[in-house]
């Protein structure tokens, strides 16, 4: 091959990548997106340079400062809880005067326990709390009918958070449920909340959230647990916490919030190039790439152990018992289904180990085999659907039976 042959060959290489690359940057650009704060998208994939949400914050703050009567409020000690006494907007959700989710009748909780009825308090996140189904099709209410027909005469507090973390979970049975005296108290274990108690800001954990609050954050000193961000704060303070972000005194305590996602770069200017960048730097995530957060040894494992012990213990001090309930989303029971472990597995054996602990994975397994795995969830979103929480509802109940 000849010097001009050569030339020629490595011109087509050349424009060949060019081309290539062009063509990659038109597409990218035509499939991407801007949203108010400036970010930029593709498809459901946020590049960098990460802009803070403060428009879309602003937006959000003028919409619940309307909504004087909003299921979820601004709580100084939890972030947020259900506003006492309200109905959400969608008509689903009731609370009574004690903040407990009820049915429409929005039946009143008692400040002592019924002599003669045994009285259970659930905590967790949105699926403990029933999100997408009425109050009667919640697996809360569909335990405590089930154990009533079953001649065992019990009342169920249903206090979930939506969106909630473990340390939230926690932090309501302090608040709210450990004055109600609860006989048996149940822990809706969900493994996304593992990641959430590592969050202060929920807009950074997830941008395109409708929930505008910062939460409390437990840390571990000397293997003891603090609490950081107490009184967390109101909602209309982010604003300025975003605009100066580095100056916040618990920007360090913020997981999901990495410096590196927030620089802007020239390189940026190319759809191409940030989008590449995003995927090898942060797995088009907000989470920090290849950490894990159920590995044996890991800061965020190490931190939600201590919190679950902790929670056990209190309860346990007022003479109350503690049980776990494994509520697997959808990715887990798929992964099960197809006979493969899950990505928590370790930290779910290490909870069967030390607690007591109910799990209605096979129940689900023979329910998606029976019918299809979507028969288990809302068609609204990723939550139980009525058959979803009834295995729940019903699989708790037997094993209180049972034991």
């Amino acid at each position: 091959m000849n010097s001009t042959e050569k030339r020629a060959r490595l011109f087509l290489i050349v424009a060949s990548i060019f081309l290539t690359a062009l063509v990659g940057e038109i597409v990218l650009r035509v499939l991407s997106h801007t949203d108010s704060d400036g970010s930029v998208y593709v498809a459901d994939r946020r590049i960098r340079p990460f802009q803070f949400p403060i428009t879309s914050l602003k937006e959000k703050l003028e919409h619940y400062k309307t909504q004087k009567t909003s299921y979820t409020h601004y709580d100084p000690d939890l972030g947020w809880a259900v506003r006492p006494n309200s109905q959400s907007a969608n008509g689903l959700y009731y609370s009574n005067s004690a903040g407990v989710r009820t049915s429409s009748s929005r039946q009143e909780t008692t400040p002592n326990p019924i002599p003669g009825i045994l009285r259970i308090a659930i905590f967790g996140d949105s699926f403990t709390h029933g999100d997408d189904v009425p109050y009667e099709e919640s697996w809360g209410a569909i335990l405590e009918k089930s154990m009533n027909e079953k001649g065992r005469q019990v009342e169920v507090i249903n206090l979930g958070g939506q969106g909630y973390a473990i340390d939230q979970a926690f932090l309501r049975w302090r608040k709210h449920g450990k004055p109600l005296q609860p006989h048996l108290v149940i822990f809706g274990f969900q493994n996304s909340n593992v990641k959430r108690s590592m969050n202060l800001i929920r807009m950074l954990y997830s941008p395109g959230t409708g929930i505008i609050f910062s939460k409390p954050r437990f840390i571990l000193k000397n293997d003891e647990l603090h609490l950081t961000n107490v009184p967390t704060a109101p909602p209309e303070k982010l604003v300025s916490i975003f605009e100066n972000f580095q100056n916040w005194e618990f920007k360090d305590h913020e997981f999901f919030y990495q410096k590196a996602n927030y620089e802007d770069s020239p390189l940026y200017l190319s759809r191409l190039a940030s989008f590449s960048i995003t995927g090898v730097s942060v797995k088009f995530s907000p989470r920090r790439k290849g950490y894990d957060f159920f590995a044996r040894g890991s800061m965020s494992r190490k931190v939600v152990s201590r919190i679950i012990q902790e929670f056990k213990q209190e309860v346990e001090e007022k003479g109350g018992r503690f049980i776990i309930v494994h509520l697997p989303t959808k990715k887990p029971i798929t992964r099960l289904l197809n006979e493969r472990d899950l990505k928590y597995q370790d930290l779910l054996k290490e909870l069967q180990a030390t607690f007591e602990l109910i799990d209605p994975s096979q129940e689900f397994i023979r329910q998606a085999e029976v019918s299809s795995l979507d028969d288990l969830f809302s068609d609204r979103s990723s939550h139980y659907s009525k058959v979803g929480n009834k295995i729940v509802g019903e699989t708790i109940a037997k094993a209180l039976l049972i034991r």
